[in-house]
């Protein structure tokens, strides 16, 4: 899974805008009581081109009904303002 968000840069001076940016979440790490995601975030889906890392924490659920860590972290990612309008991106394999 990913997430589908444009995002827009200042490079030398020049704002460039990438529409198509590929939001993963590359890694999870920490306990019950709060999680840090590391967010990779490319210019497409081919991940060709590295745009820049983002980190977040959240407090994640433990509960025997919980969704794995990652479902939780795109879950709560899109509680950020930052990827409110975000869509989800399905890889093979992956159901909704």
């Amino acid at each position: 899974m990913a997430l589908k968000k444009s995002v827009s840069l200042n490079v030398y001076g020049q704002d460039i805008t990438f529409e198509q940016a590929y939001h993963q979440i590359d890694s999870i790490n920490g306990n019950k009581e709060t999680l840090n995601i590391v967010v990779f975030v490319y210019s497409d889906s081919m991940k060709e081109n590295f745009i820049k890392q983002k980190t977040y924490s959240f407090v994640p659920s433990i509960s025997d009904q919980s969704a794995n860590f990652y479902k939780q972290g795109y879950e709560y990612l899109k509680t950020v303002d930052d990827y409110s309008d975000a869509i989800d991106i399905l890889e093979e394999g992956q159901a909704a």
